[in-house]
């Protein structure tokens, strides 16, 4: 992904995370605090080519999610 098509994301989500929002606590946040991740991981074959694939994501919800990803393969570390 792009710097150009990761911004466009963003702007597209109005600078705020996606999980925020939906929870009803959605604040803008520069572009350098959110983050895009892929729903269906890379090692799932997974690409940023696919925006139905990736979600805007605040720093924190990311590390959730991907933590949650990582406990479900049985990666500990």
């Amino acid at each position: 992904m792009t710097p150009k098509q990761r911004l466009a994301l963003i702007v597209f989500n109005e600078y705020k995370c996606q999980i925020c929002r939906r929870l009803g606590r959605a604040a803008s946040l520069p572009p350098e605090e959110l983050e895009i991740h892929r729903i269906r991981a890379g090692y799932e074959g997974g690409t940023y080519e696919d925006h139905r694939n990736l979600l805007v994501l605040c720093k924190n919800h990311h590390e959730i999610i991907n933590s949650a990803q990582r406990k479900s393969i049985g990666i500990t570390s």
